[in-house]
């Protein structure tokens, strides 16, 4: 009788639902698919902040001066409220006056309002008392896995945050974490955890969202590992690899999560409306808030949240990868584009523009057959990944990176130049040549890199593990006239930049 009640009352409309989904409605499925994905996590993305400098072909910083619509009080600068050593990346927030315009485009006089127009939140031109950072990625993530190693700062009115968000077609948000330090009792300060979803379902402007906190360890004392597995019908929040909460995409009338792998026509299942769907910016960012939730006077600034590494998976076979046309895999501008196989062949006229990005991420070998070509300003990278077929790491990446085991066959080079050319930060002179050229990596830290010089067989011909000037020459005097391809490993992060030589 209960369970009529309540099937009752979800279809006249009154919200029973008492699980974590906070809006949900009735909708009836018009198509049948398959929501389950088994196939292995595979690290796709990561910033390690090894350099002393931010990688900004990963990371934007003026994306956002400051969020007016959140009471937040600081502006967002680039000078001096971040800082990169021993492979921390360090926001910092300052108590410090600055008068600058919310939104840059719009004249100081312009006055701002939120909610529709609704609310007025004063003059565009102001005079800020607090400053920070806040970076962001350049490109769009979509369903994965979000993870980050990090130390939020202590104190009140302070509001790290760990977030992914879209804006494009909806409002589309993720947050990890957020620390409002808002709480009347100081023993809370740095404790209060809050994970939320954010999405507009009907379009009209409105972010309807679902918040959960809970009270934890200080997390400003230490590092932690912050999680979630974003996926197409669960999203799940881990911290230091203990689970936190779990939302769904759909459940049952009777409020029980929709875990049916497959979903069929003409199922009557409930819609979690904040549930987010579209692709998002990984951001992290140090606000201090205003009002009433404002610091204390007295408390002391700088203060700084702190991250170790930043990584992005992706759920993939363990399979051979075959393109033989480009619209297998399109490339978009705006999402983070990748394509993991376990051996990868391209094979078709495959073309990488200006300002555009591919990621190659294999476990055996890739074969870039003629018609590959990455043009000069474009971001292209290869990555050996262990973890593609699930396995984990029990080798060094040298041993793994020999040609034996794992290799790079480059049929058509990439990018020509007759003179001295500049490609990622580092450049060869000059190319082509008779066999002695120099190799300079200009803003590269040349102790992180092992130099690899490939025929178009995939056999490593050059070699030089241990780099010990900026400035290396090199001779292949010794070697068949024809193309090779120079390929720089990094140790550390273990991503590869690879350019075209061809011997005269």
């Amino acid at each position: 009788m209960k369970n009529i009640l309540t099937l009752i009352l979800l279809l006249i409309g009154i919200n029973i639902y008492s699980q974590t989904a906070c809006k949900v409605k009735k909708i009836m499925s018009i198509e049948t698919f398959n929501q389950c994905n088994y196939n292995p996590w595979v690290l796709v993305f990561e910033d390690n902040f090894d350099n002393n400098y931010l990688d900004l072909s990963k990371w934007n910083t003026t994306g956002c001066r400051i969020r007016y619509c959140n009471n937040e009080q600081q502006y967002y600068t680039t000078n001096g409220n971040y800082e990169i050593s021993n492979g921390i990346f360090k926001i910092i927030a300052k108590r410090e006056h600055i008068y600058a315009k919310c939104v840059d485009w719009l004249p100081e006089n312009e006055n701002l309002y939120c909610n529709n127009g609704n609310d007025y939140r004063g003059v565009n031109g102001r005079d800020f008392y607090y400053t920070s950072a806040n970076i962001e990625t350049n490109k769009k993530f979509t369903f994965g896995k979000f993870e980050a190693r990090i130390k939020i700062p202590k104190g009140r009115g302070l509001w790290p945050a760990f977030w992914m968000y879209g804006g494009n077609p909806v409002y589309n948000e993720l947050d990890i974490f957020e620390f409002m330090n808002d709480d009347n009792d100081p023993s809370n300060l740095s404790r209060v955890h809050t994970m939320t979803t954010h999405y507009d379902d009907d379009g009209n402007g409105d972010r309807d969202q679902c918040a959960t906190s809970y009270t934890g360890v200080d997390f400003s004392q230490d590092f932690h590992i912050f999680t979630v597995t974003w996926e197409k019908n669960k999203i799940e929040w881990f911290v230091d690899g203990v689970l936190k909460r779990t939302d769904h995409r759909y459940y049952t009338f009777l409020g029980q999560a929709y875990d049916n792998c497959v979903i069929n026509a003409m199922d009557f299942l409930l819609l979690n409306i904040v549930y987010p769907k579209d692709p998002m910016h990984i951001i992290l960012n140090l606000a201090v808030q205003s009002e009433i939730n404002s610091p204390y006077v007295w408390d002391y600034f700088p203060k700084q949240m702190e991250i170790d590494w930043v990584r992005y998976y992706q759920k993939n076979p363990c399979t051979d990868i075959n393109v033989t046309n480009p619209s297998q895999y399109p490339l978009s501008d705006i999402v983070f584009n990748d394509i993991v196989g376990k051996n990868i062949n391209i094979n078709c006229d495959y073309y990488i523009p200006n300002n555009y990005q591919l990621d190659l991420v294999f476990k055996e070998s890739i074969t870039l057959n003629p018609g590959f070509v990455a043009e000069s300003g474009s971001t292209f990278t290869t990555r050996i990944e262990p973890t593609v077929c699930g396995t984990s790491l029990n080798k060094s990446y040298e041993e793994e990176a020999n040609p034996q085991d794992s290799t790079l066959n480059i049929n058509q080079s990439l990018l020509v130049s007759n003179e001295k050319s500049n490609f990622n930060d580092f450049n060869i002179y000059p190319n082509p040549n008779n066999g002695s050229f120099k190799l300079d990596f200009c803003s590269l830290d040349y102790s992180d890199y092992s130099i690899n010089i490939v025929n178009t067989s995939g056999n490593i011909v050059f070699f030089i593990k241990n780099i010990n000037s900026k400035i290396i020459d090199i001779n292949l005097n010794d070697k068949d006239k024809g193309v090779y391809t120079l390929v720089l490993l990094n140790k550390k992060t273990k991503y590869s930049i690879t350019h075209k030589l061809i011997l005269l």
